[in-house]
């Protein structure tokens, strides 16, 4: 079996890939099949991946297996979802490429603090008893300075 992957280049701390057809059974940076482009991850946006879309889907439809992260790199550059329109039912291998993981698309089970208390119920607001403070001061008897 032959598997579409990454070859690791470049020097230390400053890595660039080449996206290769090999075996599955060969090592890592060991004798490629194929080489169907670059990837760069240093670079971002579009510029950073290099591919023969053309080839890619040639190797895809004859039965080469990507690995995880060059699925990633084949559905940004559109290869996979031409794949999917000539074989719908391969569709299911790749469910990993789903953003959603499993764990987002349960309910947590810690509420946050906002939410522990629903919007839906009214919060009760305690009536105060009216403020009599006019009555208070007028029943007090007021002490007059002495004059002298």
């Amino acid at each position: 079996m032959v598997k579409i992957r990454l070859m690791r280049q470049g020097n230390k701390h400053r890595p660039f890939y080449r996206v290769v057809v090999a075996k599955s059974l060969a090592g890592r940076n060991s004798a490629a099949v194929e080489i169907l482009g670059q990837y760069n991850p240093l670079i971002k946006g579009e510029t950073g991946l290099r591919l023969k879309t053309d080839r890619a889907l040639y190797w895809l439809m004859n039965g080469a297996q990507p690995t995880e992260t060059a699925a990633y790199l084949l559905k940004r550059a559109g290869v996979l979802e031409e794949f999917f329109k000539a074989r719908p039912n391969a569709k299911a291998k790749y469910k990993f490429l789903d953003k959603r993981s499993a764990a987002m698309s349960k309910e947590s089970v810690v509420e946050p603090v906002a939410v522990a208390t629903p919007a839906a119920e009214p919060v009760a607001v305690k009536e105060e008893a009216p403020v009599v403070a006019e009555e208070a001061t007028a029943e007090a008897p007021t002490a007059e300075a002495p004059t002298e």
